[in-house]
């Protein structure tokens, strides 16, 4: 039988490509069907010994996080082990670091990834090694200790208790500021406690940042350009419980 030279044409264009295919898929081999590429970016190694991070409610996560250089919104974050022991040390390992990351920190983060404060970091735009170490030492995380340094040491004691006297009465220094507020009544409104455990919005603390004219000397602009520091101190009073309220 003779086959016309166009037949001959389509068999060849069909057939010997799909025979050639057949025999090279059997040689013995197994080809992978995914190709795995190692993870882009630069590897910090955190070591540290934190404690108090128990202390935290849900809404927040103490975590290692590289940051933009104009974002307070993390670009990528790791959470720290609640389970390590207070003073123990950890190391914790964070990947993927690339050039859009401008600074490496410890730090606290609220459910939008948004940093609330900072412990300590460093500059990764820097960086000429594939991995990076910071050794942040010795670091208490604790809810309350985290609000005495960034609240009132760095916006009240200069008037509630560095000097000789207090305003009111009213020492807000490390050691006392805790005993001071914590279901203690007013000076300037014996009907409200300072901070009512667990009632942060009937606190007097509450009112009197959120709030000018409310005494003599206005507080509202104190926190005013942090309003995430007013939510933390919100948030520590709500949690507190009924047993701390002293009167």
């Amino acid at each position: 039988m003779r086959f016309s030279p166009l037949v001959c044409s389509v068999f060849c264009i069909i057939f010997v490509p799909l025979w050639l295919s057949l025999a090279g898929c059997d040689d013995g081999r197994i080809h992978e069907e995914t190709v795995i590429r190692p993870q882009e970016g630069a590897t910090l190694k955190l070591t540290a010994r934190v404690s108090g991070m128990k202390s935290w409610p849900e809404k927040y996560s103490v975590v290692v996080a590289g940051f933009g250089a104009d974002s307070d919104y993390d670009i990528l974050s790791k959470v720290l082990p609640q389970t390590a022991a207070d003073g123990r040390e950890i190391t914790l390992y964070l990947s993927g670091i690339g050039q859009e990351v401008a600074t490496l920190e410890l730090c606290v983060v609220n459910r939008l990834r948004k940093r609330i404060v900072s412990y300590c970091g460093m500059d990764a735009t820097a960086a000429v090694a594939d991995t990076l170490c910071l050794d942040a030492g010795a670091v208490d995380v604790e809810m309350y200790s985290t609000i005495q340094r960034w609240v009132f040491n760095e916006n009240c004691v200069a008037c509630h208790g560095r000097s000789t006297s207090a305003a009111a009465g009213l020492y807000l220094t490390e050691g006392r500021s805790y005993a001071a507020l914590v279901g203690r009544r007013s000076a300037a409104d014996s009907t409200q406690l300072l901070v009512a455990p667990g009632r942060a919005q009937e606190s007097f603390l509450h009112t009197v940042l959120n709030r000018n004219g409310v005494i003599r000397h206005d507080h509202g602009d104190i926190l005013s350009a942090k309003p995430s520091l007013l939510t933390l101190l919100d948030d520590w009073m709500d949690q507190l419980e009924e047993e701390d309220e002293m009167e």
